[in-house]
Parts: structure tokens; C-alpha cells; sequence
């Protein structure tokens, strides 16, 4: 576990702050959507004389789970094209599962929030549609 925390510290969490970063910038702050053709494809970095691999990745958005496939290599990972489509990678080489980063964002609004108490999972659910662009009248 040592070893694991070592490599998404030192590793991994950096190299993925630039796409991150270019992803919030490209959507808005999370307000729209972006298409996830982009994370079909491989990276126009690659010199195409790498031995490419195929995933098949679930993808958990906010309105649905999906399968996309996936080609990567050595130039172009599979973490960094799934971040510049704003979906967070559970593993850092072959993943199998991403998750939509407007999901890890509304669960953090849950846990910061949490109580046993329906009205604060009401108001995180509030402030993640307001980040959204979504403005909601329900206070009496």
C-alpha cells in the first residue's frame, strides 16, 4: 500500500493536473459536457511506432454508465486521454473504470455536508446543480 500511495502521490496525481486543469478551463468550470469521442482515439503526441493496447472501460457519468473503448500506448496512456475527457481513472496503467469528475464532485458536496439528515443532502445536492448552471428556487 506504501508503494501504491507513493506512485499516485509522486506519480500519477501529478502528471494529470494539466489535463485537469484543461478539462475545468474547456467545460466551463464542469457547466457543460464535453464529448467523450475524445477518449477513442489515440494522441496526435504518438509516433505510431508504439505497440498500441485496447481497453474497454466502464464510464460512470451523472446520467448513465457506459463502455468505451480505448487505444493507448507508451505516448498516449489511457489515464491522460480519459482526463482530457474529464473521466478520473481508477487505476493508473489499465483501467477498467472511469468516473465522470461532475460525479466525484457531487459526492464531495455529500461527504463535506453529511449528516443523518435529509435538508444537507438537499443543499449539497443544491450547490452541485448551482456549480452546474443550474438555478433552483426552493427555499420558502
Amino acid at each position: 500500500k506504501q508503494k501504491q500511495w507513493q506512485r499516485w502521490s509522486e506519480e500519477v496525481i501529478p502528471s494529470i493536473i494539466s489535463p485537469y486543469l484543461g478539462y475545468i478551463q474547456q467545460s466551463a468550470s464542469l457547466q457543460s459536457i464535453l464529448d467523450l469521442g475524445c477518449s477513442t482515439g489515440g494522441d496526435s503526441r504518438c509516433s505510431g511506432f508504439c505497440c498500441l493496447q485496447s481497453l474497454v472501460v466502464t464510464c460512470v457519468l451523472f446520467n448513465r454508465a457506459l463502455f468505451v473503448n480505448i487505444s493507448c500506448c507508451k505516448c498516449s496512456s489511457a489515464l491522460l486521454q480519459l482526463m482530457t475527457c474529464g473521466l478520473i481513472a481508477c487505476a493508473p496503467v489499465a483501467p477498467s473504470l472511469v468516473v465522470d469528475i461532475r460525479v466525484l464532485e457531487l459526492v464531495k458536496h455529500l461527504f463535506v455536508q453529511m449528516t443523518p439528515n435529509s435538508t444537507v443532502w438537499c443543499e449539497a445536492l443544491e450547490t452541485f446543480l448551482n456549480e452546474q448552471g443550474y438555478n433552483l428556487n426552493t427555499k420558502v
